[in-house]
């Protein structure tokens, strides 16, 4: 829709950074601030404002520096575009094509942040519905931001949202049923967590009715055994955000988060005591002077045997 070197009221084009199902996002340069932006321009340009104001709304709600932030949103000539701030780097999905698996530390350290946005906007009574890869920004200094709230919705006074929408591979199985909730985002953290594991998302098929089928039925292989290096505490995290029921599940952003800290903390505290363990070993490997007199080992830096009283 905008063309490189276009000028946009006081935005510069540079170049395009992608298409998707809702609208086209183009790098441009606020030439009032010097800043670099990005700019979305929705595909359905519609003539109620109040419709298009709906995205850019919900997401200045959210402030934290896990989503990416909404600047503006503005019109020029018919044409209604936001303003957000550039997230210099790549897309989850886009180190993905390229690395295929991640390592667990790593994987577990996006999903983490992916949990501070999530729960952010949960406590803000928003659901996003649409988490994926693709929309999961990681800049180069490693800060994953949360985007693209396209298909997001208040939940305000009701339990959930009643419009089907959604990317297959990553919906939660009453989100087929239109009764998306805090708890489908949950789903999505498991099957985006999964793919980075395992390489690809834990039920895949071209068909959206035979996903469904699999999700209600909880036929997901776990990760662990397509991976044997994920360690059991993490195979089971990723096996209840994945569970069918809506009861069974992890119950929120904020509790990944926990049991991610409670994991670490014990790989770390397992690291501490093989670090102690090694450096007893160390200790007894010293220990193979052997008195001249009796012939036994003698302890560390001993000056004198203690079997045979004898100076060494």
């Amino acid at each position: 829709m905008f063309l490189q070197g276009q000028k946009v009221g006081k935005y510069e084009i540079l170049r395009s950074l992608g298409s998707g199902g809702f609208g086209s996002v183009y790098l441009a340069r606020d030439t009032w601030l010097d800043i670099k932006v990005a700019i979305k321009v929705p595909h359905k340009q519609s003539t109620e404002l109040y419709k298009l104001l709906k995205e850019p709304r919900l997401q200045a709600a959210l402030n934290h520096p896990n989503i990416v932030k909404v600047l503006a949103a503005e019109k020029e000539k018919d044409v209604f575009f936001m303003v957000m701030e550039y997230v210099k780097g790549k897309s989850l999905e886009k180190i993905l094509e390229k690395e295929k698996i991640l390592d667990c530390e790593r994987a577990s350290d996006i999903i983490k942040q992916i949990a501070y946005g999530v729960d952010h906007a949960h406590k803000n009574k928003i659901i996003h519905r649409d988490l994926r890869p693709s929309n999961i920004l990681i800049s180069e200094e490693g800060t994953v931001k949360i985007t693209d709230f396209g298909t997001s919705a208040w939940l305000n006074s009701s339990q959930y949202a009643s419009t089907r929408i959604g990317s297959p591979p990553y919906m939660a199985p009453e989100q087929f049923m239109g009764k998306a909730s805090y708890s489908s985002d949950i789903y999505s953290i498991g099957c985006i967590f999964y793919e980075m594991l395992v390489g690809r998302p834990p039920i895949f098929d071209p068909d959206p009715f035979k996903i469904l089928e699999k999700a209600q039925q909880g036929r997901v292989t776990p990760p662990r055994l397509k991976n044997m290096k994920i360690p059991k505490a993490i195979d089971a995290l990723i096996m209840k955000c994945l569970a069918p029921k809506v009861e069974d599940r992890i119950q929120s952003a904020a509790e990944i988060i926990r049991e991610l800290s409670k994991i670490k903390g014990k790989e770390e505290k397992n690291g501490q005591l093989e670090d102690i363990f090694i450096r007893i070993k160390a200790r007894e490997q010293r220990q193979t002077t052997l008195c001249w007199n009796c012939h036994r080992p003698l302890p560390y830096k001993a000056k004198v045997c203690p079997y045979c009283g004898e100076n060494v």
